[in-house]
């Protein structure tokens, strides 16, 4: 009966000690030679219940430093057990990163090798022959004052089979008769020229564009790669490391932001690649049967 009254009076204030302590003095085991108990504290139990209670006191005390040496260790356990989780998700992070800045990279170099190996422009020249032969087909059938000459030349001298002779007559007859739609064929062909041309300078500026992006990620990627080489080389310095990688991630990721202008540029760089090859193919087309017929009559004419 006496251990009992000895145990229910020394337990509050061991309880209110402990209380009272700072957080440290909660997350660190109590020894045995702890001062939890002060000689104020002990000087607070009756004499009659100090002996009687010894036993009973260090049971107690016994109990708590273990419930606290095991709240203590399990705090510990969650924290690092945090720390690690965090750093692994970034670690994560980062190696995501730079996989799709790699990514990226390699698309641009594709693209922008793809585009510079792209045919120019190319143009047709013609022989030179005598009078109106000696001059381009663009020249002669875009000068007012020499088409108007040709054409009428053109109507004199055809049917004169005994001057042309018959080969010769009938194909300046059948130009001379298409004259007006290898004209418009022509014009034509020169606004497309023009247009052309336009689409050549938007594609210098994409290109610039994507080079500018290109140079921006280059430092990036390298920056990084030579980082997760370093990393495998320094595995006693870990922790310290990957820090360092986590701090350099947030410049990185507002290149990486990017993303959505390169998109924009890539895009409308193809659009105007189909466009360029559209009015390729159609030049060709429209060049093609008055070059034949001109070419036609140069050779009608000097055989």
């Amino acid at each position: 009966m006496s251990d009992n009254s000895s145990n229910s009076t020394n337990a509050p204030i061991i309880n209110k000690e402990l209380e009272k302590g700072d957080d440290s003095n909660v997350l660190n085991p109590i020894s045995t030679s702890s001062s939890v108990l002060s000689s104020k504290h002990l000087q607070q139990i009756p004499p009659e219940t100090n002996e009687s209670s010894s036993k009973g006191k260090q049971s107690s005390l016994t109990e708590r430093e273990i419930q606290i040496e095991v709240w203590s260790t399990e705090s510990k356990e969650q924290q690092e057990k945090s720390v690690q989780t965090e750093l692994t998700e970034n670690l994560e992070a980062f190696y995501k990163l730079l996989e799709n800045i790699s990514k990226s990279l390699d698309e641009l170099e594709t693209l922008i090798n793809s585009t510079s190996s792209s045919s120019n422009a190319t143009t047709e020249s013609l022989a030179d022959i005598k009078s109106f032969f000696n001059k381009s087909v663009d020249n002669v059938l875009l000068n007012d004052a020499w088409l108007s000459k040709f054409r009428k030349a053109a109507a004199l001298l055809f049917d004169k089979t005994s001057i042309l002779g018959k080969n010769k007559g009938d194909l300046l007859k059948n130009f001379n008769v298409d004259l007006d739609r290898e004209v418009n064929r022509i014009r034509t062909a020169v606004e497309k020229e023009k247009k052309r041309a336009e689409l050549l300078k938007n594609r210098s500026k994409y290109v610039e564009a994507l080079d500018t992006y290109k140079t921006a990620l280059q430092p990036c990627r390298d920056e990084m790669q030579m980082m997760a080489s370093k990393h495998e080389e320094m595995k006693k310095n870990l922790r310290e490391y990957e820090m360092i990688m986590i701090q350099k991630m947030p410049p990185f990721q507002q290149v990486y932001s990017q993303q959505s202008s390169i998109d924009t540029e890539i895009s409308s760089l193809r659009v105007n690649e189909q466009l360029l090859q559209q009015e390729d193919q159609e030049i060709d087309s429209l060049r093609r049967e008055p070059s034949i017929s001109w070419s036609g009559l140069i050779a009608a004419f000097y055989n």
